[in-house]
């Protein structure tokens, strides 16, 4: 005969109703996004389009020619909250060129190698800038964020520089600075909220990702409503591509994401049925 218990562990099994939150370990940064900020393996990872061309941004003939792409092309942004450790995860997910290959991070020009040019210097110098916004939800507009609460990033003005590499920070968005734009809005460094730029782009850590720590202290914002965020990455200096924006976009909550699409519950409905049955069959057979 087998037991209730065996049988209701076995069913909890069968849904998949364990928490897939609990089930992914905290992202493991190797600067290649697709691979670290993969949904299928955590459910918690959610994926903002920017831009479905590599060369919605523009860029010199001469580049395209070559077969590369300007690494301030933006496929997407990557993003998970992991609760437990309240970390806030980043990978910004550049598109590669006609031969697989990722140019760094803000390689302007798109040279895979890195190399750096006199209007492209090394390490996101110069006027160099990813900036990602981040707001609450709006309770008076769901439509639209509430007022920006903090911005991370390499900033383009570098006395605004953060700690880390290449001047990362995590800082409090200033709002007097909106002229200049989102390059240009870091405000004063919020240490107990700056995590860590993994790498500085290179060939072989080409895509950038990095960390906000105390996600949920950060006075203003509740991950459990969900969010918005907003970016901006690029140099006005460079002259051979242009620049990439990500306009607001809202971030579902965790416990969105783990709600199941209509098709997985009717699934599940279906194999909970047939457990039963099963179940049920059983126990009358180790009644007789």
């Amino acid at each position: 005969m087998v037991s209730r218990c065996s049988w209701s562990a076995a069913v909890l099994i069968v849904l998949g109703l364990t928490s897939p939150a609990l089930l992914a370990a905290p992202i493991q940064f190797t600067g290649f996004v697709v691979q670290d900020f993969n949904p299928a393996l955590n459910q918690t990872v959610y994926i903002t389009p920017v831009s479905s061309n590599p060369l919605t941004i523009g860029q010199s003939d001469w580049i395209t020619n070559r077969g590369w792409v300007s690494g301030w092309s933006i496929q997407d942004i990557r993003t998970n909250y992991d609760e437990e450790s309240d970390t806030f995860y980043v990978g910004v997910n550049t598109f590669a060129n006609a031969h697989g290959q990722y140019a760094p991070f803000g390689q302007a020009n798109g040279d895979p190698t890195g190399t750096p040019a006199p209007y492209d210097p090394a390490n996101l110098g110069g006027d160099k800038s990813f900036a990602l916004a981040i707001a609450p939800i709006n309770p008076a507009n769901l439509s639209r964020p509430g007022a920006p609460v903090v911005i991370a990033g390499i900033p383009a003005d570098k006395t605004m520089a953060g700690p880390g590499i290449n001047g990362f920070t995590v800082s409090r968005f200033d709002s007097s600075r909106a002229a200049a734009g989102l390059a240009y809005q870091f405000g004063a460094v919020m240490p107990q909220h700056t995590g860590d730029l993994a790498f500085n782009p290179s060939p072989a850590h080409p895509q950038l990702e990095f960390t906000i720590k105390n996600f949920s202290k950060i006075p203003g914002l509740d991950p459990s409503a969900g969010y918005w965020i907003s970016a901006y990455a690029g140099s006005s200096l460079d002259g051979v591509a242009g620049e990439a924006y990500l306009d607001w976009s809202r971030i579902p909550s965790n416990a969105e994401l783990l709600i199941p699409e209509p098709t997985t519950l009717v699934a599940w409905s279906l194999l909970a049925a047939a457990a039963a049955i099963r179940f049920r069959s059983r126990l009358r057979a180790g009644g007789e």
